[in-house]
């Protein structure tokens, strides 16, 4: 972040004008750094380990219409497998896409209209899918999982449509594999961030092709640069990720709290119960 107050440079040692460089709080206080002096995060390097990261995975991705994961209406979805297999929809929600939601996954009702699958038929097949999966074993990876899941959902809901049983599924969250094994990290936390740090490409944010691609891409690199992590059996793993997402939002809510900031933050995870706003 911009630094507000004037100070030296943690690099070169200079004076840092206020609002000319940056302020870093890498978990032991904060420290004003020239643009060009700021020091260059890496991951830890590549192991040889066996673990999860090895086997077959399906990454999963949503764009919609909301932020709001009750609310939000698919718009497209994409199911990317470890061996290359791909599947997309393109949907037609049957409303209107909010200019907002158009501006983030360049997604028009022309479009959808063109050439989408009717919403009912479109989540059917998605769920039915992703159900495969489930039922096959393979652990499904979805970024920030709790807005995907919670997403289909209520999609199947709204459609009268057999819901997933969530509890069988075996899930791989980057986001929170990252907070957990970067707890100091006070940078941006997108998909787009991550990937950056952990060398992963991702060339169309937004698009569901590509970030299920990356997404998997991601959980595996992870993996591959923490052993403790690559090493749990994938059912010990998703309720490391129940206990670990639940005390990440605790510290998020508290520090909203000091912050004076009007947010929730929400500590189910991966299907969410109540609304988030």
């Amino acid at each position: 972040m911009i630094n507000r107050y004037s100070g030296k440079c943690g690099g070169c040692r200079r004076t840092v004008a206020a609002g000319a460089g940056q302020a870093i709080n890498r978990g032991e206080g904060w420290t004003t750094y020239h643009n060009e002096c700021v020091p260059v995060r890496t991951p830890p390097p590549v192991g040889e380990h066996h673990g999860w990261h090895r086997l077959p995975l399906a990454a999963f991705d949503v764009e919609t219409t909301s932020p709001e994961p009750v609310d939000a209406r698919i718009v497209s979805a994409a199911l990317v497998l470890a061996d290359g297999t791909r599947f997309t929809w393109l949907v037609d929600p049957g409303v209107p896409i909010p200019p907002d939601a158009t501006a983030r996954n360049r997604i028009t009702d022309d479009m959808v209209r063109a050439a989408g699958i009717p919403a009912a038929q479109a989540i059917g097949e998605i769920a039915t899918a992703v159900g495969k999966q489930i039922a096959d074993g393979t652990p499904l990876v979805a970024f920030c999982a709790s807005y995907d899941v919670t997403v289909l959902h209520h999609e199947l809901i709204r459609f009268g449509l057999p819901g997933l049983d969530w509890s069988d599924a075996r899930i791989v969250d980057p986001f929170v594999l990252h907070n957990r094994v970067e707890p100091n990290w006070y940078d941006g936390k997108t998909l787009t961030d991550l990937c950056r740090y952990y060398g992963i490409e991702l060339t169309d944010a937004h698009d569901a092709l590509d970030d299920a691609r990356a997404t998997l891409e991601l959980a595996q690199s992870i993996a591959a640069r923490h052993r403790h992590i690559a090493e749990l059996p994938v059912e010990q793993l998703h309720r490391a990720q129940v206990r670990w997402h639940r005390e990440q939002a605790l510290d998020l809510q508290r520090y909203y709290d000091r912050r004076g900031i009007d947010k929730t933050a929400h500590p189910e995870w991966p299907l969410e119960t109540r609304r988030r706003q």
